[in-house]
C-alpha cells in the first residue's frame, strides 16, 4: 500500500493522538506509560515526515 507524504503524515498524526487518549483514560500506570511512549514515537516519526509546500 503506497500512501501519500499527506496521507503518511495525516496517519501518524491520528495515531499519535488516538495513544494520547489512550493515556489519558488509563488508570494502570504502565500502560498509561505506554500509551504515552507509543504517543512519543508515533509524534516523532510524523514530525519526520517532509510534506513538499509545507
Amino acid at each position: 500500500m503506497n500512501r501519500t507524504p499527506e496521507e503518511d503524515r495525516d496517519y501518524w498524526q491520528r495515531r499519535c493522538a488516538a495513544h494520547r487518549a489512550m493515556a489519558a483514560r488509563c488508570d494502570d500506570p504502565g500502560q498509561r506509560g505506554l500509551h504515552e511512549r507509543f504517543a512519543a514515537l508515533y509524534a516523532a516519526r510524523w514530525h519526520d515526515v517532509v510534506v513538499e509546500g509545507d
